[in-house]
């Protein structure tokens, strides 16, 4: 019997590391704005048309963990709250992205990147922190 590399235990400390580094790069973003004198106050367009369409792929692209959709419902103890959770999971993402995409753009406008962390000054801990949780967040999604 062949036996799996990862085990569930394994594959759920995967998936709270990836979680928590998903986080951590946000948070980062946010304390190199508020705190690390980068500041909130760039201007420009906010609304360019001709990006709609990559943004709606991009963001839809962020969702892509459409795959795991079985395996959570099958080990759920009451698999009538599944809506409820893929729900509650999908708002949280949502809020985090909006937040995100709204900080970057208010430190960095216009010249904002496809990776934020491009923009965020290298000297500082925040910075290097969320480049490093941006490195090992695929690793994560892995299992």
């Amino acid at each position: 019997m062949i036996t799996p590399l990862l085990t569930i235990n394994s594959a759920i400390v995967f998936t709270v590391a990836g979680v928590i580094a998903s986080v951590l790069a946000v948070l980062c973003l946010f304390w190199v704005g508020a705190f690390d004198k980068v500041g909130f106050e760039n201007t420009g367009t906010p609304l360019n048309l001709q990006g709609i369409p990559i943004s709606i792929g991009i963001y839809g692209y962020c969702y892509n963990g459409h795959a795991v959709f079985p395996n959570i419902y099958s080990s759920l103890k009451k698999p009538s709250q599944f809506p409820m959770i893929l729900f509650t999971c999908f708002a949280i993402c949502t809020m985090m992205f909006v937040g995100a995409a709204v900080a970057g753009y208010a430190m960095f406008g216009e010249s904002t990147t496809s990776q934020f962390t491009l923009n965020m000054p290298q000297n500082l801990m925040a910075s290097k922190i969320a480049v490093w949780t941006t490195v090992v967040n695929p690793i994560t999604k892995y299992p």
